[in-house]
Parts: structure tokens; sequence; C-alpha cells
């Protein structure tokens, strides 16, 4: 179903969900936003109940796909409806997002579908998350270096990362890798960290010396999950996916690339909703 979001500043969840037509029924809906000259899409989908304030979860599509595609990959909707936030898929410009270089036009749109959300539904600003695969956990990566104190924090899928953020704030962060990922290599490449070392540096604050294996924990199949923790509330979480590729674990992309041993889109929100900003 498609449909408009509320513009009723004032009205309860239950006539906003009339106003936009969605409602006995879970809706995602399709909108536009200008920003930098140009016209922005991205899908909301609301959960079907509850009277917020609602926490928003972002997930952004990978290079050469959509924010329908990512919907469907990422179940994020479906899980929005049993536990109650927010779902926002944007639409990168040709396909990709810039998340390199001086171009911030992908970070104002985000900030712009953050503002647009909030005018019109009780959000909780506190609770807000981003998470993405391959170019879009870059993009996520960019926001968690440019917007730290905006998101709560982060989830990167199959990523490739080139610094670890400067400055004294670092949100926490989950992140998932295949060990045989071809296209943005687990050991680096290039430019390109590798990923446990990435983890490491993320996680490092003055003072703390890093052991270079995390604390397990979760242990299942080809799946392990490490955290390394410096400060309360800021840590960080690796989950290593051993000889799968580039891919989205717990989905239903091609299963010689695809861990089913963890649900990374459970597994993300599970990290997230013990997590608000402080």
């Amino acid at each position: 179903m498609r449909a408009g979001l509320c513009g009723l500043l004032l009205c309860a969840l239950a006539l906003c969900r009339s106003a936009v037509g969605a409602m006995a029924a879970p809706a995602t809906s399709v909108e536009t936003l200008q920003v930098a000259g140009e016209t922005r899409n991205y899908r909301v989908h609301l959960p079907p109940t509850g009277s917020g304030p609602f926490p928003i979860v972002f997930s952004f599509h990978g290079f050469n796909s959509n924010a329908e595609q990512e919907e469907r990959l990422s179940q994020f909707s479906a899980l929005a409806d049993r536990e109650g936030f927010i779902a926002v898929y944007p639409d990168g410009m040709d396909a990709r997002w810039r998340f390199m270089g001086r171009s911030d036009d992908d970070v104002l749109f985000t900030m712009a579908i953050i503002d647009k959300l909030a005018a019109n539904l009780p959000v909780d600003r506190r609770r807000i998350y981003a998470t993405g695969i391959s170019n879009g956990a870059q993009m996520a990566w960019r926001l968690a270096c440019d917007r730290p104190t905006v998101f709560a924090a982060f989830g990167f899928v199959s990523g490739g990362y080139f610094k670890v953020c400067g400055g004294p704030l670092r949100p926490p962060i989950i992140l998932f890798h295949g060990t045989s990922d071809r296209l943005l290599p687990y050991d680096g490449r290039g430019m390109l960290m590798p990923v446990r070392d990435f983890a490491i540096g993320w996680a490092a604050r003055d003072g703390c010396r890093m052991a270079r294996r995390g604390a397990v924990i979760y242990r299942k199949g080809d799946a392990t999950g490490e955290r390394w923790a410096c400060l309360p509330g800021q840590e960080v979480d690796l989950y290593t996916l051993d000889g799968k590729g580039h891919s989205w674990p717990g989905s239903n992309m091609p299963a010689r690339i695809t861990s089913q041993d963890v649900d990374a889109t459970a597994a993300m929100w599970a990290f997230f909703a013990a997590r608000p900003r402080p």
C-alpha cells in the first residue's frame, strides 16, 4: 500500500494512521523530499499499533540496489511490526551513496527525513539508528562519523571502511562480515581497513588497550560474535561469518555466501534496543 504520511502534528497516532490511509494493516509508504535541488525518495514503514514515541531504524541499500529491495532483503518492516519502531529505507541518487568526499547531500537527505518524521509522528530522538549493506554500510559509517550525536547506534553489514572516525564520541556499532567476501574483503584491500582492525580501532579510547580478540558473545556454526568494550554503552560487536561472502546474514541471498547461523536483522535490533542515546 502506498500512502502519504500524516501531516497533522497534534493528532493522535491512531488518527494519523486514518489520515494516511494505513490502517487496519501495516503499510509502507513512498515519500519524497527536496534536498539540495533534487527530489529524493524514501520508503517508510509504520508499525500497526502503539502510541509512541517511536524509535527509527534507517536501512541503506547497497550499490545498484534500491529502497524496495532493501526492505525485502533486511525484513526490518516485519520486525518493526512486532517491536514497534519506524523502518526507513532511503533511495540513493543513481542507486548509490556518496559516502566519501566533500558532498554531504546524502547526509542532509537523511537529516531531512528525520525532521519530517518528527514533525508528523511521535519520534523518540534518543533512539534513532542506522544500518546498511555494502555501499549502504558505508553510508551508515559516514553518518556515524558526521552525526554521532544524532544516532544512538549503528549496524554495518558487509561494508568497507577507510578509517576510524576521529573525535571523542564514537557511537556503539555492530558489524557482520564474511571471511570470503570478495567484493569488500574481510582482510581489507588497498585503502580499506581489515574489518577486525576497524572494529578494534573503533572500540579503542585513550587509556584502553584492545585485545586482538574480543570477548566471545555468540557462537553457532559459521558465525562467531565478539565484543570489545572500553567504555560502558560504547561497545563494538563483530560477527565473523566463516567462509561466507558479500551478503546479509539470515536473508534469502544465495546459500553459498549467506550464513543462516545468525539473523543480522534480529541481532542488530537487539543491539540497538539496548542502547538509547544518553
